[in-house]
């Protein structure tokens, strides 16, 4: 009998110690064109479904959809909660950064947008962009862990420079503002490499580079251009962190007929 109860006594705290993790994906997905020809979006779209679902992403952001793509997306993905706004009017005109979410997983404590500018509530381009440029920002419970996650999903501009690094400086202070728990995940198309002052910065603050993950599957690079056969080392995707350990980093580089999934390669973290 005391062995009996010495056996159920360990496994209850295997069970009660067991790790909890879940899988958070950026992915610029190419804005839908039909000039592309074999690149174009209802050529690449099913199978983006099929990442996502086979994948079994609890959470992830995407980058330049537009809201043909996000209807498509929401009519398709039933399990997901979306969150977000597009970025020239604050509704649904011009390009979204959403961060989509699995509702049997998360709930929404609090979301919102704001806008890559000295004025971040107004829909406006700042400093050097070419573009108007948004963070969509959410507070998720999570109701396996019980834990409060700060997500944040951007995408850069890619000509302006000092937009860029003051996106940075923005970025990093909302942070500070929104973060209530200590545990944060920021994600999306930096348009900088690495060894780049914008993206020193943010590694000088307790945010972690996935990348360096152990466990790290795929090319370095992962903006493919939809060049097949290259050498890919132009990383300017990135999953930041803290507050939580990274079990794995895979950029998956998937060849469909002769595409890609997108121009950029979609990076998968899973996080305990």
């Amino acid at each position: 009998m005391r062995r009996f109860a010495i056996t159920i006594f360990a496994l209850l705290i295997a069970v009660g110690s067991s790790a909890q993790t879940f899988k958070v994906c950026t992915f610029n997905i190419k804005y839908e064109n039909p000039k592309e020809g074999v690149h174009q979006w209802d050529n690449r779209k099913d199978q983006i479904l099929n990442f996502i679902q086979i994948e079994e992403l609890d959470v992830f952001g995407m980058q330049e959809v537009l809201h043909s793509q996000i209807e498509f997306l929401e009519c398709n993905l039933l399990e997901y909660g979306r969150l977000g706004v597009a970025r020239d009017d604050g509704k649904t005109k011009g390009e979204y950064s959403p961060i989509f979410y699995k509702k049997n997983r998360f709930s929404i404590l609090e979301s919102g947008t704001f806008w890559l500018s000295p004025n971040p509530e107004i829909p406006a381009k700042a400093w050097d962009a070419a573009l108007p440029r948004v963070c969509t920002w959410a507070r998720l419970a999570d109701l396996e862990s019980k834990d409060t996650v700060l997500f944040l999903n951007t995408h850069f501009d890619h000509v302006g420079k000092a937009a860029r690094s003051n996106s940075v400086d923005l970025i990093l202070s909302k942070i500070q503002e929104l973060n209530q728990s200590g545990k944060v995940i920021l994600m999306g198309d930096f348009n900088l490499e690495s060894q780049s002052e914008p993206i020193k910065k943010v590694l000088s603050t307790q945010l972690h580079d996935a990348f360096e993950t152990k466990l790290n599957l795929g090319p370095v690079g992962t903006y493919n251009g939809f060049k097949i056969g290259e050498n890919y080392n132009r990383r300017i995707d990135y999953v930041f962190y803290k507050g939580f350990t990274s079990k794995s980093y895979k950029n998956c580089s998937l060849r469909i007929q002769d595409t890609f999934l997108s121009d950029h390669f979609p990076v998968v973290v899973v996080f305990e």
